[in-house]
């Protein structure tokens, strides 16, 4: 006989999709990964000034307030990201500017 009560207890949350159920985080960790997915993919399109594309990722973010944390880490790590390769750009033209001209010594 397969009961889900058994003297009023549950004897298998997983089928009942409890919050607490094993079943429920697996969810709640497939729904996360598909989220922080594509917001990531959507951020990293974002590769100038685009105010449609740029109100589209806030839509997506009010969407998802639920995974705030790991979207406002995906944010900080892009920032990061585009910060040093601003500063490897920037390097490269300190380069090509003051390394690689003529010494007027000579």
């Amino acid at each position: 006989m397969d009961c889900l009560l058994i003297n009023g207890h549950v004897n298998d949350k997983s089928r009942l999709g409890l919050p607490g159920s094993l079943r429920s985080k697996m969810d709640d960790s497939a729904a996360r990964d598909d989220a922080c997915r594509e917001y990531q993919s959507s951020l990293e399109d974002l590769t100038f000034n685009s105010k449609p594309h740029i109100n589209m990722l806030t839509i997506l973010a009010e969407e998802n307030l639920h995974f705030a944390k790991d979207i406002v880490a995906i944010i900080e790590a892009q920032i990061s990201k585009v910060f040093i390769n601003i500063e490897i750009l920037k390097f490269q033209l300190f380069l090509s500017v003051y390394v690689r001209r003529p010494s007027r010594l000579s």
